[in-house]
């Protein structure tokens, strides 16, 4: 019971960004306290920059020029920190007035920097967090379902007071005043006092939690703590999950209604889902073009930096293209890819002639299940299957779209067999294949082995392999409407996707 977000992993060091000197980036200091504070400011800077290791020049570990940047979270309080959480830096270049030691050096060379601490578990505490005199903001992110209530406690320690704001993360510096981008706060605590906000959810996924110190140049302590306050049975993943179609084309299944009510199902429980269509047969470089179109429009939509990406079939190949070849990787968290092709399929092979068998019957095959019915149709398939076959995905495909170090990579798979297979004692398979998968199933289980009616268990995986499903093609997105194995439920499958991903803080 409860929101599922993050397992035990030891944080790594925090990112360093620096900052543009602009209004947003000192929004935390108001007009008023510069003035006040500006002849003893400079004095004050240089001995505490000169005793802080915060201050250090653009040789220091983490450290980056202004300009934008990104690097990865780390974590508290039972979160993870992943390769796939990278943050961008708000820079947009520039220098800030930084101060100036007594003989004229500049003891912050970069200006004022924030600083991403890293993500911030529920319920979960970060312990005392030293806050920089060249620290312009410390950043944290946690997640939360719409609809539920998060409280956030602040404690300043010693040094000056330290303020925090809550609002969306796909803004760079947000405003101490609720503006559309700020969503709750300011609050300020110091000298152990508490001070606490309480955040409504308004969509589910990722938020952030900006926090700086009330006086410029100052160095400051804080811990921060969350907790659930209502809605806890209700769950989230971090980013958006974005289900990748793959082929369509049959008479009553359209793109919406392929994860046959996974959608419906993974948001009652407060997951954030979307889903893509793209062209029902095309080849992947096409269909990934579609799939950054609408992935620009997504992530506006849901104020996320990121999603995760679930592709079935040619929806994962699909999505291979979109972080390698369009170089979303810095927009794509995780990717789970299920059934899906990555090394070729044999049968589609076999189909083109470009293997041994009855390729005309397989052909018809094909053009039958994706509804290809005028020469127009049956010509865009076999352009399509083309860039399925073993050659082209061995030879061509996976070395020119590497993985992106900054995804995670997973992979799942069915396994189905024959009747005489599925009758047999001893055989431990457990799902009879569906009589369209029967000559395609006999093709690359005679030549390859195990497979799913269409594609192979090794095809299939990619990335860290996670494990076979009792199930066909079909049955892994719930085809035909929902009629799956006995001993395979799809909904539940992608359930424990959506947990997964939340597990990975992803």
């Amino acid at each position: 019971p409860g929101t599922r977000f993050a397992r035990d992993r030891a944080p790594s060091s925090p990112e360093r960004y620096a900052l543009a000197s602009s209004p947003r980036a000192t929004s935390f200091r108001a007009a008023s306290r510069a003035a006040r504070r500006r002849a003893a400011g400079l004095a004050s800077i240089a001995a505490l920059c000169l005793a802080s290791s915060a201050c250090g020049d653009s040789s220091e570990p983490g450290a980056t020029e202004a300009g934008t940047s990104y690097g990865d979270d780390v974590s508290a309080g039972g979160s993870t920190a992943t390769s796939s959480g990278d943050v961008g830096g708000s820079s947009t270049g520039g220098a800030s007035d930084g101060a100036t030691s007594s003989t004229g050096a500049d003891v912050c060379p970069e200006g004022p920097v924030e600083v991403v601490q890293g993500f911030l578990a529920t319920p979960g505490e970060t312990g005392l967090v030293p806050l920089g005199p060249c620290e312009a903001r410390h950043r944290w992110y946690f997640a939360a379902p719409a609809g539920s209530v998060l409280e956030l406690a602040l404690t300043g320690h010693e040094g000056v007071a330290v303020e925090a704001v809550v609002g969306f993360p796909d803004t760079p510096a947000l405003e101490p005043v609720v503006d559309g981008d700020t969503l709750a706060g300011p609050i300020a605590s110091a000298g152990g006092d508490v001070a606490t906000l309480q955040l409504v959810a308004s969509r589910s996924g990722e938020f952030a939690v900006q926090l700086a110190a009330a006086e410029d140049g100052a160095g400051a302590q804080y811990e921060l703590a969350l907790a659930c306050v209502r809605g806890c049975a209700l769950e989230t993943t971090r980013f958006p999950i974005v289900l990748a179609h793959g082929w369509t084309g049959f008479a009553n299944i359209g793109p919406v209604d392929y994860f046959y009510g996974v959608p419906d199902h993974l948001g009652a429980r407060g997951y954030p889902v979307s889903v893509t269509e793209v062209d029902k047969y095309n080849t992947s470089y096409a269909r990934a073009e579609q799939l950054a179109a609408q992935l620009d429009a997504l992530l506006p939509s849901w104020r996320a930096r990121k999603v995760n990406l679930i592709g079935h079939s040619q929806g994962g190949v699909d999505a291979r293209a979109l972080i390698s070849a369009r170089g979303y990787g810095d927009r794509v968290s995780a990717l789970i890819t299920v059934g899906t092709p990555h090394r070729g399929s044999y049968a589609v092979d076999v189909a083109l002639g470009y293997a041994p068998g009855p390729s005309q019957e397989v052909l018809f095959l094909l053009f039958d299940f994706l509804g290809a019915v005028t020469a127009d149709e049956q010509a865009d398939v076999e352009a399509s299957l083309h860039g399925l076959s073993e050659a082209y995905m061995t030879n061509e495909f996976n070395p020119h779209n590497p993985d992106d170090p900054r995804v995670e990579y997973i992979s799942y798979t069915g396994r189905s067999c024959a009747p005489d297979e599925f009758l047999n004692p001893q055989n431990d398979c457990e799902d009879l294949v569906d009589p369209i998968w029967a000559l395609t199933y006999g093709i690359l289980r005679a030549a390859q082995g195990d497979n799913d009616g269409l594609v192979t268990v090794e095809s299939a995986k990619w990335g860290e392999f996670r494990g076979l499903m009792i199930a066909d093609h079909l049955d892994e997105v719930g085809q035909l409407l929902g009629a799956t194995d006995p001993a395979f439920d799809h909904l539940e499958f992608y359930l424990a996707r959506a947990r997964e991903l939340a597990e990975g803080s992803h």
